[in-house]
């Protein structure tokens, strides 16, 4: 039986066919799914609910790629991408891709702060007091930095140095002033006793001089007796 060279070669190219089909399938797909992985890792939504803007910082020392947006807490997306950009000087340009639900307008703040003391940095999105157009796409927002996690530890720490010196002066005033009030209490029980001992001297002398002038006085009157009584012999009294 003769085999025609034609068909056993469309034969072969069908069945190579069939199997590129397959491998190709079997790479394609995989490859579809890891890329919708990697997009919804990165914040994009297949119903388009989300949008990108910026921040404008001058340093990135608080902000990363990963880093959350949130809005009174809720969590709106995330930090995705941060390019620098040289003119008119060095700053950054941070890319926040959010979600659409939550009404923004083009004046809101975006303040880079800590969640709390030992959290990581979050961008915390505000809306301005008097609300004009909504956020759009690609608009530009002013990044303010709250201050870091190591300036605040900074702070507490000088606080806390300060604190403590005030507490040493305190201690130290008062152990001085326990030795005052001490010094001054034995002064003044010293002095209470010198006073009593002048006092109880003088009451001695007072009662000494009180009986002198007794005895004068009474003198002094034996003398005026006498001398009413015979005052020629009061006055001739030792003369011969």
């Amino acid at each position: 039986m003769r085999i025609d060279p034609r068909s056993h070669i469309a034969a072969i190219r069908q069945r190579l066919g069939r199997t590129e089909y397959r491998v190709g399938l079997f790479i394609v797909i995989p490859a579809f799914f890891i890329l919708l992985f990697i997009l919804l890792r990165l914040g994009y939504s297949l119903t388009a609910s989300t949008m990108d803007v910026y921040v404008r910082v001058n340093s990135i020392t608080s902000l990363k790629e990963g880093t959350p947006v949130q809005i009174k807490g809720y969590r709106l997306g995330r930090v995705v991408e941060i390019r620098p950009l040289f003119k008119p000087a060095l700053h950054f340009l941070a890319t926040l891709r959010i979600s659409r639900e939550i009404e923004l307008y083009e004046d809101c703040a975006a303040v880079i702060t800590n969640q709390n003391v030992i959290g990581d940095p979050v961008v915390e999105l505000r809306n301005p007091e008097r609300k004009g157009a909504f956020l759009r796409e690609g608009d530009v927002l002013e990044g303010i930095e709250s201050g870091s996690l190591e300036e605040m530890m900074a702070k507490v720490n000088t606080l806390l140095t300060e604190v403590t010196a005030i507490v040493t002066v305190y201690r130290e005033v008062s152990q001085e002033s326990r030795g005052d009030i001490r010094k001054l209490i034995v002064s003044l029980s010293d002095s209470i006793a010198n006073i009593n001992t002048i006092i109880q001297n003088t009451q001695m002398d007072i009662i000494n001089i009180i009986g002198s002038m007794r005895k004068t006085s009474q003198t002094l009157d034996d003398v005026a007796t006498e001398i009413k009584k015979n005052p020629m012999k009061f006055l001739f009294q030792g003369k011969k």
